[in-house]
């Protein structure tokens, strides 16, 4: 994904300012300040450092010192990530999301003793596989990562360095960096597989590092590629009580905010600038709900500030069930490009009632029994409909039986959604409706520097909560008891029948 278009997702996810931390926490942390590196212990600023490899921002050594490359890394991570100047909060999110990488994966400084030096190394993860030659071999077991290590004599490395030059791809650039007791050697296959080759002459020998990942994996190359340095490394820590550790610490509450994901209400598309090129400035949405803009394939029909979401059909003569804050301030709906109408809609559930003038083309059935914790669950619907342009599946699993606080009308997934997902369905294993998709945390916010970071922390109304209000309504959803778990190709093709796409002109 290229800069431009990442920053022009994540600017569609506008912040509302959070309850603050108590008055303690303001007072030792002031997290809206712009980020320094004064303070910082070596410990923490190659910690910080690491996790802007990771992101892909930081593209030189991990050192002690705060040099002016890693000041830029993070002025571009803040800007990519955030769309603003970097602050004490986006350190501490930085922080805090190296933190978690290494506690899923346990990622640590190692020291190889065979061969002098020490580099990241994913300690809970790799898994050995079969010598190479003079070579030991780790793989990352998530990703394409894969490590190679030997001590070799010269005339070897050189004809490792010479032979890894060849396998770059015709028009591109290689990496190589030669001195007396270094070589590096960076290269990108015809087949898009990135490789890296580092020899540091130790000892007598050559110590030799090759690292292979296919192109998604770049970052992680990269982040290890930055992290080789002969000798012992410190671990890979936060320093207690230091200044990375009580921003860290002052930004957790932030966590437990619920943030809507926004309306996108993107400005006219013209012949001269593509959407997607637009600067955000042209793109940002002026409201936090969970909608997608209207389609912009369509030049005949003027342009209007119209927003989108998702629904599903629950009856077969048409009616249609979605979220509140989708119709809200609809002057005029349409329910898969057909005129509908809003029949009631509840702010207290966040959900509303549509019927289309088409009768339904398949109906959704409702789960009789409630999603369990860590049940397979389908979440459909139409996110960033003027980009992506038609209909997503993701999939993921119930990882909180409630919401927010405990609030036992909605349930906890991570199956990921975007802007446009609201009023979707959220299917079971079996096929059936276990929710209808709400809402998402966003991690970290604060007044308007702040830009959400995606998370699969996301939020759906629960089935019986749904099927209630629709009772209340007069309408009768179709009910079945749990039964055999379908094939993921065929639970999408029969839960896509029924998914509607709402479009709302405010005007």
């Amino acid at each position: 994904m290229t800069l431009s278009l990442r920053t022009f997702f994540v600017l569609l996810l506008l912040a509302a300012l959070p309850p603050w931390p108590p008055a303690s926490a303001q007072q030792a942390v002031d997290l809206s300040e712009p980020f320094l590196a004064e303070g910082l212990s070596i410990q923490d600023r190659r910690f910080l450092q690491a996790a802007l490899a990771f992101e892909g921002a930081l593209h030189a050594p991990i050192a002690p010192d705060w040099s002016p490359g890693a000041q830029a890394a993070m002025d571009d991570f803040a800007q990519t990530a955030y769309g603003a100047a970097p602050s004490v909060l986006h350190m501490a999110a930085l922080a805090q999301e190296m933190t978690d990488r290494a506690a899923r994966d346990g990622w640590t400084w190692r020291h190889f003793d065979s061969l002098g030096l020490s580099l990241l190394f994913p300690s809970k993860t790799a898994v050995p596989a079969a010598p190479d030659g003079a070579f030991t071999v780790w793989d990352h077991s998530t990703s394409s990562l894969r490590y190679r290590f030997a001590s070799l004599s010269r005339p070897e490395a050189q004809a490792l360095h010479r032979d890894t030059l060849a396998l770059q791809a015709e028009g591109g650039t290689p990496v190589r960096t030669r001195d007396a007791s270094l070589a590096v050697t960076g290269v990108t296959g015809a087949d898009g597989t990135l490789r890296r080759v580092r020899s540091d002459y130790i000892d007598g020998a050559w110590s030799t590092v090759v690292l292979s990942a296919d192109a998604a994996d770049g970052a992680l190359l990269g982040a290890v590629a930055a992290s080789i340095a002969p000798g012992l490394a410190a671990p890979l820590a936060v320093t207690r009580g230091g200044r990375l550790d009580r921003a860290r610490q002052a930004a957790a509450p932030l966590l437990d905010t619920l943030e809507r994901l926004p309306r996108d209400r993107p400005a006219p598309p013209t012949e001269a600038t593509p959407p997607v090129a637009s600067p955000p400035e042209a793109t940002l949405p002026d409201v936090n709900l969970p909608e997608d803009s209207a389609h912009r394939d369509r030049p005949s029909r003027p342009f209007r500030a119209a927003s989108t979401g998702s629904g599903f059909y629950v009856s077969a003569e048409g009616h249609v069930l979605t979220n509140a804050h989708v119709t809200d301030g609809c002057t005029t709906i349409h329910v898969d490009g057909r005129p509908a109408r809003l029949l009631t809609q509840s702010a207290d559930s966040d959900l509303a009632l549509l019927l289309s003038e088409a009768p339904a083309p398949a109906v959704a059935i409702f789960s009789e029994a409630p999603a369990r914790l860590n049940s397979d669950v389908t979440a459909l619907g139409y996110p960033l409909s003027h980009i992506l342009g038609g209909m997503n599946v993701t999939r993921g699993s119930v990882s909180a039986i409630t919401g927010l606080s405990g609030d036992p009308a909605t349930m906890q997934i991570t199956a990921p959604v975007q802007p446009g997902n609201s009023g979707g369905p959220l299917i079971g294993a079996d096929g059936s409706v276990v929710g209808v998709v709400v809402a998402k945390l966003d991690a970290l916010t604060i007044a308007d520097q702040l830009r959400d970071i995606p998370q699969n922390v996301n939020f759906a109304v629960r089935a019986e909560v749904a099927a209630r209000f629709l009772a209340a309504q007069g309408v009768s959803p179709l009910r079945a008891a749990p039964h055999t778990p379908l094939r993921p190709e065929d639970l999408a093709q029969r839960a896509a029948a029924f998914t509607a796409f709402v479009e709302c002109d405010p005007r």
